[in-house]
């Protein structure tokens, strides 16, 4: 769901099981059992459950699109409940009965993947995942682009295992459930596994986004903008990135925080002028509304131009400036030109027009990857 949602749980995920069943009772008491054993609700976890006999509705598709790219007051999803006929189990204020029945309506047509995760027995929960690097590089290289971000190469890490206490081994993502199944046979796991799910996904399908103008922005939306570059970037002491973007409709700060590591460069060569698209998450900032990048389409570059002083045409030396729209003087003879002798140099640009994303290290649930980009629409279609 949206993974701007300010009080989400860490992967801000919601799960659906389609089940075949004579009656409901059997199994509201398996799902309840299950999350009243592993579900954190002394710790206040607002978990929720939702029970839909049939097929999803329009009402339903809607509201999980709402999930993905808004944020949802949950009185809204109380009201929906109660108009599609499904029941609810929820505890304390019950927040997460919005994921439920949005993963109810879950909308997949637009493109899906697949995460195989695999569980850890309960004596290995808390302690370091045993799983050897090497395996992963290894696999990473056999399967990719049909499995995608398993390791991070600018940072040289692997980023299928978690780094929280959970009972959660690995997660392999891929374009479909055969590759996943591929690449986990080829990993070197060196602790037993409980057991393996394979989940339909909507992770790296940039379902998040929409494409808006900076005047129609607001908190927590996940935009598309079309603009020039307006103001240079500029870096501040965290290593954070900014520039001003500008559209017919206003202005918004982008940035590129320390986390996108080389990212950070691509955007630093921006000038004034030139012309790119940027895809991010808008958060409310203490300058104002700033869109935080995750990818950045550069359309158009602008020429940079320097000026500098012309050489004296009757000594051959370098002539001195003599203030800003005051012309030049030889220092060594005396003679003087206009402002238009200026020598004009087009320096050449560090950055070619085309697509730009932060690593994997940096890279949301829900964002495409560049290297699936015509891969799982080819790959779905067929």
């Amino acid at each position: 769901m949206n993974p701007n949602c300010p009080y989400k749980t860490r992967g801000n995920a919601a799960i659906a099981l389609k089940v075949d069943a004579e009656a409901i009772d059997p199994l509201r008491k398996i799902a309840v059992e299950v999350v009243e054993e592993y579900s954190e609700l002394d710790e206040g976890a607002e978990t929720g459950i939702a029970f839909l006999r049939g097929e999803p509705d329009e009402r339903l598709r809607s509201f999980y699109w709402r999930a993905v790219r808004e944020l949802i007051p949950l009185e809204d999803a109380f009201r929906l409940a109660e108009e599609v006929g499904a029941e609810l189990v929820y505890y304390h204020d019950g927040r997460g009965v919005v994921g439920a029945l949005a993963a109810i309506g879950a909308d997949l047509g637009s493109g899906k993947t697949y995460e195989l995760i695999a569980h850890r027995t309960r004596a290995y929960w808390g302690t370091v995942r045993r799983i050897d690097p090497a395996s992963v590089f290894e696999m990473d290289r056999a399967t990719r682009p049909y499995t995608f971000d398993n390791v991070d190469y600018e940072a040289g890490e692997i980023r299928i295992a978690p780094h929280t206490p959970c009972p959660v081994l690995l997660g392999i993502r891929g374009i479909n459930p055969e590759a996943v199944k591929r690449a986990y046979e080829m990993l070197r796991i060196l602790e037993p596994v409980e057991y393996v799910t394979i989940f339909e996904t909507n992770q790296a399908t940039d379902p998040h986004y929409r494409r808006l103008r900076i005047a129609d922005l607001r908190d927590g939306v996940s935009a598309i903008i079309d603009g020039t570059v307006s103001e240079a970037p500029r870096t501040d002491a965290g290593g954070h990135v900014f520039f001003k973007l500008r559209d017919d409709a206003g202005e918004i700060y982008c940035a590129a925080y320390e986390p996108t590591k080389s990212f950070r460069k691509i955007v630093s060569k921006l000038i004034p002028r030139d012309e790119v698209t940027v895809f991010g998450a808008v958060k409310l900032k203490p300058q104002g509304l700033t869109l935080n990048l995750e990818k950045i389409l550069v359309k158009r570059l602008a020429e940079r131009i320097v000026r500098r002083p012309p050489i004296c045409p009757a000594c051959g030396r370098r002539m001195k400036s003599l203030g800003r729209n005051k012309g030049y003087r030889c220092r060594v003879c005396g003679l003087k030109l206009g402002e238009d002798a200026a020598e004009v140099i087009k320096v050449r640009r560090e950055i070619k027009p085309g697509f730009y994303e932060v690593p994997p290290s940096a890279r949301r649930h829900l964002t495409k990857p560049l290297m699936l980009e015509g891969l799982l629409r080819d790959h779905q279609h067929r």
